[in-house]
């Protein structure tokens, strides 16, 4: 998969090839998808001993993560979710222009991420609770990150702009990082550049992966 001549181009084709798959699973398998995912998370440790957890308000084609934000209310713990800002005012800012600000999510009692409150549609569609406290990254014990693409190896393929990457890469950010993801976003080897940031942990709705720590880093759990 990974072309070592142009990663750039060997990204493109992982995306390509990754969106292809999501785009003919079945409503149905998305839905047991996201809450096998989900138990397969709340049996973590990590999870468990987390006091604050970031979650990311999924895209129709990412796995849910509505069932796992609502087990960590029920259990007392504090979820916080990202919201994409803009460096400059007015026009467009692309989103390898943005950062990524965690904000507190305030329990609810809804079905889904659109229905709550104080939940909407802001950049490029993304979900994101505009007027909510911003929450130090440096108090997040367990980030829940999206992605297009992961190999065992705990490689992360984002969809492009960086947000994440320049996220987790802040010096001190110290919160275990996991990717729940459909089995078919799982490839072989992902294309990673310099500045592609990896994850501790791979969940599925059918297993779940603990790739080798870099050095430095506590194992995950």
């Amino acid at each position: 998969m990974a072309d070592s001549r142009n990663p750039a181009e060997a990204k493109v084709r992982a995306r390509r090839e990754v969106a292809d798959a999501l785009v003919r699973l079945s409503p149905g398998r998305r839905r047991a998808a996201g809450i096998a995912v989900a138990q397969q998370l709340a049996a973590l440790p990590a999870m468990a001993e987390a006091d604050t957890v970031m979650a990311f308000l999924s895209l129709p084609t990412e796995i849910d993560t509505w069932p796992t934000i609502r087990w960590a209310w029920a259990r007392g713990k504090r979820v916080a979710v990202p919201r994409i800002e803009s460096g400059r005012a007015g026009g467009e800012t692309p989103l390898a222009d943005r950062s990524m600000v965690p904000v507190r999510l305030e329990a609810a009692d809804v079905a889904s991420a659109s229905a709550h409150p104080d939940v909407r549609p802001g950049a490029f569609g993304i979900l994101t609770a505009p007027e909510a406290s911003p929450v130090p990254a440096g108090e997040i014990d367990l980030v829940l990150v999206p992605c297009q693409a992961v190999d065992r190896g705990g490689h992360r393929l984002g969809k492009g702009g960086g947000c994440y990457d320049r996220f987790l890469s802040r010096p001190g950010f110290r919160a275990v990082r996991i990717a729940p993801v459909f089995r078919e976003q799982i490839l072989d080897a992902v294309p990673v550049g310099p500045d592609d940031e990896p994850v501790d942990m791979i969940v599925t709705e059918s297993e779940v992966l603990r790739p080798r720590r870099s050095a430095g880093r506590p194992p995950a759990s």
